[in-house]
């Protein structure tokens, strides 16, 4: 079936499903861009009891979610510290958030570079409360939102030629960036910390970027 047809016949679900996908990326890159709050707990809890969240993650990670520990059982105090102790500061549990590091060796290489040059040709602005590396993983996620909610957009206006290029752009920087290197830093979340919020969330990162791209896109 191509695009126009799914314009005339499935257009109300896509416009909701670049909508739902775009607050999810801008979720996921608030938790790798600052301590999580009440508030984000609160979020998560809801998301994983929404049915919306089926589209997001299999059943598999839905599954172990459900039988998790309550992700309530951390003061404060400590999800802050070990956010810190994750993604800032270079110790024992550091997992080093940048694509670089896993494909370069280095930190602000040849891929830092490379994402730098994407986003200043899509025009992407950096918010200015990041303060990190064009190729930290809060932003690329956000770099993703960001299509998302173009692409949402594009689908109202029914624009045809600009939902596929969006999601062109969204297939190639998740297969050329993303799934290239976000598996294994969530896979060493999970083996630095005993933190049940950011093993959930870790989870919920890997399952969402491996299924995002053979299930939410058309092109």
């Amino acid at each position: 079936m191509g695009l126009p047809d799914l314009l005339e016949d499935k257009i109300d679900g896509y416009v909701e499903l670049a909508f739902d996908r775009s607050n999810f990326y801008f979720f996921l890159s608030s938790i790798y861009s600052k301590p999580p709050t009440s508030e984000t707990i609160k979020i998560l809890t809801v998301l994983i009891s929404s049915p919306e969240f089926s589209n997001f993650v299999s059943t598999k990670t839905a599954d172990f979610l459900s039988r998790m520990k309550s992700i309530h059982n951390e003061t404060h105090e400590n999800l802050v510290q070990e956010y810190h102790d994750l993604f800032k500061v270079p110790l024992s549990k550091y997992v080093a958030p940048y694509e670089s590091v896993y494909r370069d060796g280095h930190l602000n290489g040849q891929s830092s570079i490379d994402v730098k040059k994407i986003y200043h040709r899509l025009g992407f602005q950096i918010p200015h409360e990041y303060y990190e590396l064009p190729d930290y993983i809060g932003i690329e996620l956000a770099f993703m939102a960001t299509l998302c909610k173009e692409e949402h957009k594009a689908w109202k206006e029914k624009n045809a030629t600009r939902v596929l290029s969006l999601q062109e752009m969204e297939s190639r920087f998740l297969k050329e960036h993303i799934t290239i290197w976000i598996p294994e830093l969530c896979n060493n979340i999970c083996e630095k910390t005993k933190n049940n919020f950011y093993i959930c969330m870790a989870k919920i990162t890997l399952d969402f970027v491996q299924s995002d791209i053979t299930h939410n896109l058309i092109v």
